[in-house]
């Protein structure tokens, strides 16, 4: 069944044309250009996105000096707590030096007991009970002395009583309180 055009009028072939150009053009647009248009906007999309991410690298890289800064600031702190908080193998070490502060000043020394270690979040805490007999002022010295450490150490559970009975040579209260230091977990 073929068209002969040559026997029809000549806007017959025009509108043939255009219906077969328009018919070629949605078919071209539908299965030519749009997918390769899509695959076009996913390619802006990603470039776009890459841009974005080089912005953020450039503005991290602008950063870059104060964020090394702020990690040395931090790595002296963390230094610094350090030598606040001991370590587990500097804690025999801080009890010697705590009982030789017991025995240092005009006191009788009635009790030193290190007590069980305590685990917490980032630290552990080592109590120890302590008692002796002594004066008021002697007891002020040893809390003064005490506060000098280089080392945080807590003292609590202060109970202080006069000395009863004979033989007290002097000393004119007991006093038993928990020193508690604490260790940094590595």
């Amino acid at each position: 069944m073929a068209i002969d055009l040559n026997e029809k009028p000549w806007w017959v072939a025009l509108l043939v044309g255009l219906v077969l150009g328009v018919a070629l053009f949605v078919v071209l647009q539908m299965y030519v250009f749009k997918p390769i248009e899509e695959d076009c906007q996913k390619t802006q999309d990603k470039i776009d996105q890459l841009e974005r991410e080089i912005e953020k690298g450039r503005a991290a890289k602008a950063d870059l000096p104060r964020l090394e800064e702020d990690i040395r600031n931090y790595e002296l702190d963390l230094d610094r707590l350090r030598r606040i908080l001991p370590t587990k193998r500097e804690t025999d070490d801080l009890i010697k030096r705590l009982k030789h502060l017991t025995e240092r000043g005009n006191f009788r020394l009635t009790r030193f007991v290190p007590g069980n270690v305590i685990d917490r979040d980032f630290f552990l805490e080592v109590p120890v009970t302590v008692g002796l007999d002594g004066t008021y002022h002697e007891l002020g010295l040893f809390f003064d002395r005490l506060s000098g450490f280089s080392r945080i150490i807590n003292v609590d559970d202060l109970v202080i009583s006069p000395v009863k009975g004979q033989g007290s040579r002097g000393y004119s209260i007991q006093a038993t309180f928990t020193q508690r230091t604490f260790i940094y977990k590595e």
